[in-house]
């Protein structure tokens, strides 16, 4: 049986894709990306009540706060959500390997967000060696909603999503990679991850 490490967000989507990969066969763990010094920990309590429902037994906590907050302040703006998605697969790919788990599985749905144009999710892959599922990839919400609502995890998953709170009201669709790089050239990425990594807490649920 493989191993998968779902990135959970608090939201509606990442909790159906991992349902859909553990119905696949997937022995699932979950990462937890928290801002909680930015938007408060509700994200994460409904992450643990996701996991509970997902029967996951672990979930280890990233609190990558000061890593968006500088991101905000050292690079252009409308490359936050791209830059923050590949900064949050770094630091995954990073936990996977310590953990010997085989691949990321991610909630992201084709074009529903700026971070998931094809050009974006394509720069987003190139951020990791690791490989990276996406089981609501052709989804659309009202399909992704109704599994959510069939498996149990839509009242605990819904409400406002709160990732966003730093991000710009025009972010980028189109990204390119040689951007994307020369945008993370103003940052450590790999002190930023190393960061997060050291500072990373696992619960068992």
């Amino acid at each position: 049986m493989h191993k998968g490490l779902l990135l959970l967000s608090g939201g509606i989507d990442s909790p159906v894709a991992g349902y859909l990969a553990k119905e696949a066969g997937t022995e699932l763990y979950a990462i937890h990306f928290s801002a909680e010094k930015i938007v408060g920990n509700e994200p994460l309590k409904k992450s643990i009540e996701a996991c509970k429902i997902l029967g996951i037994k672990k979930i280890f906590v990233a609190d990558i706060s000061e890593e968006l907050v500088e991101l905000t302040k050292k690079c252009e703006i409308r490359y936050y959500f791209l830059l923050s998605k590949r900064l949050m697969m770094k630091i995954a790919e990073k936990a996977a390997k310590n953990n010997r788990i085989d691949f990321l599985i991610t909630g992201e749905n084709l074009g529903q967000v700026s971070s998931q144009t094809l050009p974006n999710l394509g720069i987003i892959d190139k951020s990791v060696q690791i490989f990276i599922a996406r089981p609501l990839l052709c989804f659309d919400k009202l399909e992704i909603i109704k599994l959510a609502e069939k498996i149990g995890t839509f009242e605990v998953s819904k409400g406002p999503e709160l990732c966003d709170a730093l991000g710009p009201r025009h972010p980028i669709t189109k990204g390119t990679i040689a951007w994307a790089e020369n945008e993370e050239s103003k940052l450590d990425v790999e002190k930023m991850v190393e960061n997060a990594v050291s500072k990373m807490s696992e619960i068992e649920i």
